[in-house]
């Protein structure tokens, strides 16, 4: 079911370019228009990042350290590359094979940074996690492939909360997986199927500062929210504002509890308050000069700055938050 995500950094300052990228089924319906924001005005695009030399390819996930550096999975070349926060390339960690710290992946996947700027990339070629200190090097790593307790099919979504503790979701095993820090596994819920809790094909993950857990259910077209324990809370359908069902890719929560959602399908991004109650979104393919293009990760920077990846062009579109 994946699409070959392709995300987005580069220098902030104005470079100039694009790769050739892989278009999904379009789906039958589409929105025809922005909706107007109501509860906050509409965020203003800085400047979109792409990266000239050396092109990305089918980047995913993106995640900011305590620095205010931007980490991308860039996982159609195999490789993390890190930037400032102008979007100067400062390093690449790019050893390609099943070796520790080496990367081979499916073409997708993400990457997530703990309180203490640990970073945990998602290695789904190798069926595996891989944890790396700040400047890329490797620490430890876990997971095989199957489907029993700490094993992998193909892992996409990453997360960690307050207390270091990592969450994976799979779009192949339906459940979402706790590790502690170190890898060790801790629990798991979901399940195959389309009630309460269940999912088709997890992607996005992310978690608030209460310890809720947000799931993008990609096939069942909804995001799940579960209490710290796994117990479902509640549930909500992407699109709703514009009569159409969305796809949900990546989840990103913000200081506020407010829940970030790329449309992947779509091409557009979605707000809701922490309990689903739709607030505000922007973008749609019916619109004029739409800013996105098949988005997948999301981002919160300093400033207010919300980075969204869009693996159709190979970009990312900044923009400050009001």
């Amino acid at each position: 079911m994946k699409k070959m995500a392709v995300l987005w950094l580069s220098s902030i300052v104005l470079l100039s370019a694009c790769s050739s990228v892989e278009i999904s089924p379009t789906p039958t319906l589409e929105p025809t228009a922005i909706p107007t924001s109501t509860a906050m005005p509409t965020p203003s695009l800085l400047t979109e990042i792409v990266l000239s030399d050396d092109p990305l390819n089918a980047p995913y996930g993106i995640a900011i350290n305590s620095l205010g550096n931007l980490y991308v999975n860039d996982a159609g070349n195999n490789r993390v590359l890190i930037f400032d926060a102008n979007g100067a390339l400062l390093s690449k960690w790019d050893k390609q094979g099943s070796g520790d710290g080496e990367f081979k992946t499916l073409g997708f996947g993400s990457l997530a940074i703990d309180s203490n700027d640990n970073v945990f990339v998602v290695d789904n070629g190798n069926s595996r996690i891989q944890k790396f200190d700040k400047d890329g090097n490797y620490i430890l790593q876990w997971g095989t492939q199957g489907k029993e307790d700490g094993q992998f099919i193909r892992a996409i979504g990453i997360t960690t909360d307050k207390d270091g503790n990592v969450y994976v979701a799979d779009d192949g095993n339906p459940y979402v997986q706790k590790f502690d820090n170190n890898g060790n596994f801790l629990m798991k819920f979901g399940g195959e199927g389309e009630g309460d809790g269940q999912f088709s094909h997890a992607t996005g993950i992310d978690v608030d500062a209460q310890g809720n857990i947000f799931v993008a259910d990609y096939e069942n077209k909804r995001v799940q929210k579960f209490d710290a324990t796994g117990v479902f809370i509640t549930g909500w359908q992407m699109g709703a504002d514009v009569g159409v069902k969305g796809t949900p890719e990546a989840i990103a929560v913000d200081a506020q509890g407010n829940v970030y959602i790329s449309d992947y399908v779509l091409g557009r991004m979605q707000v809701f308050d922490n309990d689903g109650n739709f607030l505000w979104a922007l973008g749609g393919k019916m619109i004029p000069e739409n800013p996105f293009k098949e988005p997948t990760g999301i981002a919160f920077g300093a400033d207010g700055r919300l980075y969204v990846v869009n693996q159709g062009r190979n970009s990312i579109s900044v923009y400050q938050l009001p």
